[in-house]
């Protein structure tokens, strides 16, 4: 009897050593969980944010969705056209900037060097001057992008870039780009010659992390001046009255940003960015005659700054745009009552507490398996 009594003692003791050893262990799997919250994070987030396309697809962007690039449109007025053989109106004929075919004596024509390497305090394009007329005078731009009473008049509004899955493509392009028809601050028969509003100009810009992927890449084809700035650093150089051409940037695994126009070989811009850290592409475009009126953009790979915007005034409950303030060159956040997307959304949760919950139950199965094993053992002796 009391060998029986000794051998139930020994079992029990066994099983509480084995609960005990069980909240042991259960205490420290808990604590090694929590210590290891962040790192799990960061591979669930890693897991879904790996390339733009998860990204965009956890802000609602998907294939064929439209996204909108807030944009600020300046209607500019015509310089007066002047005798080029009147030497009291040189100065007159050097400085017209925005003019219309119908005005002759003046050359046209692709050229670099009318801006600066570096935007200004307020963030925009600073003219020194060039060799072909009229550009020779294209020192005061201070009313080319931003308003100014009686130079222009200012238009806000958007371009709805197209988003497309293969190779993350956002993009738009129009070959009769005419944003400010229906402008009044310009208008005029010899305004609309071709019943369309030109002379205009447009400041527009689109923040981004930089991924340094090697695949990131950016592509503009416009006609007249457009310069495009990564940071406050000039990138791309498609300055003169001309038509249409291409200018094309690519981010290396280095972060630095190689850029060419037309045909030539991509070459070091001399503007470098920092993997894991917030950039923005800066856009400023003039349409300076009445011939035509060509605009295109279209960014690959690139993680942009997206953010979904509530809409009170449109049937659609919300709408995917960039996050960027075009009245504010400054401004780079989201605009009205927006969230900002993060990568490490729903799905990301999800695979944390998928291996969170693996590691439980494959220590739960061990643990069982161990107990098991000990009490047997003590129960045999």
């Amino acid at each position: 009897m009391k060998r029986k009594q000794k051998k139930m003692n020994k079992k029990h003791e066994a099983i509480v050593f084995g609960i005990l050893a069980f909240a042991v262990f259960t205490t420290a799997m808990v604590l090694s969980v929590v210590a290891m919250r962040s790192t799990i994070d960061e591979i669930a987030e890693t897991a879904i944010s790996r390339t733009p396309d998860a990204i965009l697809a956890s802000a609602g962007v998907t294939d064929g969705k439209n996204v909108l690039l807030p944009v600020g449109y300046f209607d500019q007025r015509q310089e007066p056209c002047v005798d080029m053989y009147n030497l009291d109106l040189k100065n007159e004929l050097y400085n017209r900037e925005f003019e219309w075919v119908s005005c002759e004596y003046y050359n046209n024509g692709f050229e670099q060097g009318l801006v600066s390497y570096d935007l200004n305090d307020d963030l925009l394009p600073v003219g020194v001057g060039g060799q072909l007329t009229p550009n020779r005078g294209l020192k005061d731009m201070s009313y080319w992008f931003t308003a100014v009473d009686g130079k222009n008049k200012s238009y806000y509004g958007n371009l709805e870039m197209s988003y497309s899955k293969n190779n993350a493509e956002f993009s738009f392009y129009s070959e009769d780009f005419y944003p400010l028809d229906e402008a009044t601050f310009s208008d005029g028969d010899s305004v609309n010659v071709d019943g369309h509003n030109h002379l205009f100009t447009m400041n527009l810009a689109v923040p981004f992390t930089v991924l340094a992927s090697g695949e990131e890449s950016f592509e503009i084809v416009a006609d007249d001046d457009t310069f495009v700035f990564v940071g406050d650093e000039l990138a791309i150089d498609l300055g003169g009255i001309h038509e249409a051409m291409a200018g094309r940037l690519m981010i290396n695994e280095e972060g630095e940003v190689y850029s060419g126009v037309g045909d030539e070989e991509l070459a070091f811009s001399g503007v470098k960015v920092k993997k894991d850290e917030g950039s923005i592409i800066r856009i400023f475009h003039a349409d300076r005659n009445s011939s035509e009126s060509v605009f295109g953009v279209m960014f690959s790979e690139m993680n942009l700054g997206v953010v979904e915007t509530k809409v009170a005034d449109k049937k659609k409950s919300s709408e995917i745009q960039i996050a960027y303030d075009p009245t504010d060159p400054t401004y780079v956040a989201p605009l009205g009552e927006s969230v900002v997307v993060k990568a490490d959304g729903t799905r990301g949760y999800i695979i944390m507490a998928t291996i969170e919950g693996i590691m439980v139950i494959a220590f739960a199965v061990f643990m069982v398996i161990a107990i098991k094993a000990v009490v047997k053992r003590k129960a045999n002796k």
